[in-house]
């Protein structure tokens, strides 16, 4: 989609094309900032913990495999294992979600400030190939509006 854009700026005459483009480096933000470390230990101390109650119930189905309880018990296990585990992604997914949405809160404002400081029209996010922040300036949908609203008149 990024590059259907881009070529569409691109064969537009170059008077037209009058609006910086910039990128922001989503996965190096959160690699190399300190909101972004701080997320991915929170999220990988979470993961840590229910790993290790996932590998408790492991061991104990294990322990009942080996002790060669009734075929009931034992299926109850593995299906409370099994369960545990569909939850744990859960959560975990959750929790990943909910870092990302913290995250890209507190970095919206922060390039929205970058941008117009440096009169950018478009931030995009690589390398996810999205636009990550667009100025108003830049934004022609009150107009397209009003000339398919017009068109639309016109054929009445």
């Amino acid at each position: 989609m990024i590059f259907n854009i881009l070529l569409a700026l691109a064969l537009q005459p170059p008077a037209a094309v009058d609006v910086p483009v910039m990128i922001v480096n989503v996965p190096r933000l959160i690699a190399e900032s300190m909101a972004g470390k701080t997320a991915t230990a929170r999220l990988q101390a979470f993961q840590i913990e229910k790993q290790k109650v996932l590998t408790d119930k492991q061991v104990e189905v294990q322990r009942l495999a080996a002790t060669k309880v009734a075929v009931a018990q034992f299926e109850k296990a593995k299906l409370e294992l099994e369960r545990m585990t569909q939850d744990v992604q859960a959560e975990v997914t959750d929790l990943d979600r909910t870092l990302n949405d913290e995250f890209a809160r507190r970095l919206r404002p922060i390039v929205a400030e970058i941008a117009e400081h440096d009169h950018v029209g478009v931030v995009l996010e690589y390398p996810q190939q999205m636009i990550f922040w667009v100025s108003p300036s830049v934004d022609i949908t009150s107009k397209v509006i009003e000339r398919l609203d017009a068109a639309a008149n016109e054929k009445k």
